[in-house]
């Protein structure tokens, strides 16, 4: 599969890339169309294959807010890997985009099997978290500023 950006960013070994997108499935969303909403049962890990995903959080009483938008290899919805595995924002494709999904119980199904397989994504999902926990107390701050 041609999602060699998706793997330079996550630091997964070829093996482990091979594994995870040999249970991807490609959904392809229109413009506007949300992914899921905050609030949501979190099926999916997705990475983006092309287009753009704003991943939104409702601000009361602000309303709906982008805090970081999501592009070619990136991944979102990393709710899908933990309990209670609820969408804690919501993600909207800004153009046509295409997205794999890959079932989040298939992914924690086989990191029990296969530990190797379970320590890099959850490295990478760890780094991830922490990069967007980052980016987006800075952008709520901005958002919330006088």
């Amino acid at each position: 599969m041609p999602l060699v950006e998706a793997y330079a960013q996550s630091n997964l070994s070829p093996s482990v890339s091979e594994q995870l997108m040999s249970m991807a499935r490609l959904i392809r969303y229109e413009e506007g169309e949300y992914i899921f909403r905050e609030g949501d049962h979190a099926l999916n890990l997705c990475i983006v294959e092309s287009g753009e995903v704003a991943i939104e959080l409702n601000l009361p009483p602000h309303g709906p807010r982008t805090l970081v938008s999501a592009g070619p290899g990136e991944w979102f919805s990393w709710s899908a890997l933990l309990e209670p595995r609820i969408e804690r924002a919501s993600a909207r494709a800004v153009v046509p985009t295409e997205v794999w999904a890959i079932r989040g119980g298939a992914i924690m199904d086989r990191a029990i099997e296969d530990h190797e397989f379970g320590f890099q994504i959850y490295r990478a999902l760890a780094e991830l978290i922490a990069t967007r926990l980052t980016f987006s107390w800075l952008q709520i701050l901005q958002m919330l500023a006088p």
